[in-house]
């Protein structure tokens, strides 16, 4: 169950899975802000009829400077709730600043706690050289390595941003996007099918939406095809609104339950 946990949270909360696409396009036109400062966004995660995990995802009112460049801060705060935190106990956070131009990220960090596990970690990106610096430490034994990795590589947070910015338009149903990343130590690259826009019931009534699902390779955890399944709100705030995965055993998902400071309602296309 802990694998479990950790996968759907953190590829949900990130999305980064699909920023690899439209690479040739990373130098954005509108050099103004893409998002709305001080946003905040929380997700409820549930196992059957069992309440099992929160993750708040707040973009701070602030801009920082990393290595002269201008940057969002982006905060995930993640952790297991009620039953399931005895079981597995969970409070972790995800920070990553964000390029306010290009949407790539400069810094990631991150502060893992689950269970008796413990780690904090900070990688620096170098877009330039193509090189992530990443320094561990794991219950006091540090660990630095310089890492290549591919152009314009997302983290798990900024992947999430960048997603709002991409158009689907033109984007055939069965389609494969395809993304760069890097995570911890490893460059990645995830393949996502489009399965068209779709209008989903949610907290907040009928959304238009986008529909996506990773392909997953043979495992012992996720069941029958398309078994993970995403949709992002197709309207002015391109915000994932819920996550479905179909376990050998039960089911899991995710969905939106409060947001604050968008641009505009959920299912507010504009003109």
């Amino acid at each position: 169950m802990s694998f479990i946990f950790r996968f759907i949270i953190l590829l949900f909360i990130s999305s980064p899975i699909w920023a690899g696409f439209q690479q040739t396009e990373r130098v954005e036109k509108d050099k103004g802000e893409k998002f709305i400062r001080g946003e905040k966004l929380i997700y409820k995660a549930h196992y059957g009829f069992l309440n099992a995990a929160e993750a708040v995802i707040h973009l701070d009112t602030n801009l920082y400077k990393v290595d002269k460049h201008t940057c969002y801060k982006v905060d995930i705060d993640a952790k297991t709730v009620g039953s399931f935190a005895f079981v597995y106990d969970v409070d972790n956070l995800y920070r990553s600043y964000i390029d306010t131009l290009e949407i790539i990220p400069h810094r990631f960090y991150r502060s893992i706690s689950e269970n008796k596990y413990k780690l904090e970690e900070t990688i620096n990106f170098n877009h330039i050289t193509e090189k992530a610096k990443v320094h561990q430490n794991k219950k006091g034994k540090i660990k630095e390595k310089e890492y290549e990795i591919p152009s314009h590589a997302q983290d798990i947070v900024s992947g999430y941003y960048y997603l709002r910015t991409v158009s689907f338009e033109g984007v055939a149903e069965g389609d494969t996007i395809s993304m760069d990343a890097f995570f911890e130590d490893e460059a990645y690259d995830f393949k996502i099918i489009y399965l068209g826009k779709k209008v989903i019931r949610t907290k907040f009534g009928k959304v238009p939406s986008v529909e996506l699902a990773p392909i997953m390779p043979d495992n012992k955890i996720f069941r029958g095809e398309n078994a993970i399944k995403f949709w992002i709100s197709d309207d002015i705030n391109r915000i994932p609104l819920k996550i479905r995965a179909k376990l050998f055993v039960g089911a899991f998902e995710v969905e939106l339950s409060e947001y604050e400071g968008l641009k505009a309602e959920i299912g507010d296309r504009g003109k």
